[in-house]
Parts: C-alpha cells; sequence; structure tokens
C-alpha cells in the first residue's frame, strides 16, 4: 500500500459521502468533458500517450471492479490489462475515452437500477475497501488530476514560445 493510501481512501470516503447516484454521475459527465478537451488538445508524444492510455486502464479496471457488485467473481489483477494498446494513436485514444467514460456512466445507472447502495463497496488493491460513490469520485479524481499535468505541460510549452 501507498504512503499516502489512508489519506486517500479518506478523501475519496468524504467527498462521495452523502452523494446519490445522480450527481455523482452528474460528476463524471462535467469531468468527460474536461478531458476530452484535454485529449483533443494533447500533442501526439510519449508522455501524452501513456497519460492517457493510463487512465483509460484504471477506469476500465475500476469499473471491472464494480462489476463484482452485480456478481462477476472478484479478480484481484491490475489495471495494465485494461489499458490501450501502446500501439494506438492520440486520435484513437480519444474515442477510447469516450467510450469508456459513456460505459462507467451505464455502470452507475445499471446499479442504481439495480438497486445496489451507493455504499456498498468492493476492494481498490492501493486504498483499501471503497464504497460505489467512492469508486465513482476516484474514476473522476484520477483522470483529473493524472491528465492536469497534460494541461500544464502545454501551458508551459506555450509560455516559453511566447517568451522567446
Amino acid at each position: 500500500m501507498d504512503w499516502n493510501a489512508p489519506f486517500m481512501h479518506w478523501l475519496y470516503e468524504r467527498v462521495s459521502k452523502g452523494k446519490s447516484y445522480e450527481q455523482m454521475i452528474e460528476r463524471l459527465q462535467h469531468n468527460k468533458a474536461t478531458i476530452s478537451s484535454r485529449m483533443n488538445n494533447a500533442t501526439e508524444n510519449s508522455y501524452n500517450h501513456k497519460t492517457f492510455a493510463h487512465v483509460i486502464g484504471i477506469e476500465r479496471w475500476s469499473c471491472h471492479r464494480l462489476h463484482v457488485l452485480l456478481g462477476e467473481p472478484l479478480i484481484m489483477d491490475e489495471y495494465d490489462g485494461y489499458a490501450p494498446s501502446a500501439d494506438s494513436t492520440m486520435a484513437e485514444l480519444a474515442p477510447q475515452f469516450k467510450q469508456t467514460r459513456e460505459a462507467t456512466i451505464a455502470l452507475a445507472r445499471e446499479l442504481k437500477s439495480k438497486g445496489i447502495p451507493i455504499t456498498a463497496s468492493v476492494i481498490h488493491n492501493g486504498v483499501g475497501v471503497l464504497t460505489v460513490g467512492a469508486w465513482l469520485f476516484y474514476i473522476e479524481n484520477h483522470t483529473g488530476r493524472d491528465t492536469a499535468l497534460v494541461t500544464r505541460r502545454l501551458w508551459h510549452r506555450k509560455k516559453e514560445t511566447l517568451n522567446s
């Protein structure tokens, strides 16, 4: 477990506490627009590709974990097998992200429609047992946090260009 795992667990649970499925879905939809914009503005380079493939893989892995609440067996795997191919281009990653996020939103709706409480829980490899609400916030937070670095890199590159 990471040294910051207890804090991250607390954060995910704290932010999602008392939130409904509808509120979490709204957050995911808003985050989808932000990330899609970042992807569309990102240049084709290894850093950006690795970042976006990573967040797509993490989101797919997270949804696989949440499917346990629908009766699928728990498999203690890592996200790597869920990430897009290293051969895919940035242009191919953008629609993969959108499809992945739509699948996440559909899964949240399915969990709700099947009466799975947003407080039901499944284990996360790094931070321990998380409720559905915390998982949904984890997906949103992780994607936003990791792709913000792409935005900062773009801003610094533009600033350097303007100053030269």
